[in-house]
């Protein structure tokens, strides 16, 4: 014969409550959150870095173009001015400004120097890139 205590005991259920499996599930959704945000941050990171690095390299290829030309053709291969040049293909969205000016300060060591400035912008118009450096008439 069963009693009410016996009765009692066989109902007991074992497992998880609907409210314990909402409560899972929404630490879970907001930890993924977190995570997600993490991520995109990294990502908005490392395009950055690659915008840089590339400006970069842009800076740099004109200036060993300039100081080629200088050791090829001589000094009068690089003239006083601003160039601007807005590059296409794989770095389309770049704009490259060269500004050459004559320079007398103390820091020429010969009569006549030319003082280069490169600026490298990227499809945002940010100055991701600047190469400054110094030509002279030997």
């Amino acid at each position: 014969m069963l009693s009410v205590f016996s009765v009692a005991i066989h109902n007991k259920q074992t497992g998880f409550s609907l409210i314990e499996l909402v409560m899972v599930i929404v630490i879970l959704a907001l930890a993924s959150l977190a995570i997600g945000s993490q991520f995109m941050q990294s990502a908005q990171s490392w395009m950055l870095d690659e915008r840089i690095q590339t400006a970069s390299q842009l800076a740099q290829a004109r200036a060993e173009q300039l100081l080629a030309d200088r050791r090829l053709n001589d000094y009068s291969a690089v003239p006083a001015g601003t160039t601007t040049e807005t590059l296409t293909g794989n770095f389309a969205g770049y704009t490259r400004t060269t500004l050459v000016s004559s320079y007398a300060g103390a820091a020429c060591p010969v009569l006549d120097c030319r003082q280069v400035v490169i600026t490298v912008t990227d499809a945002d118009g940010q100055v991701r890139a600047e190469t400054s450096l110094m030509v002279a008439d030997y």
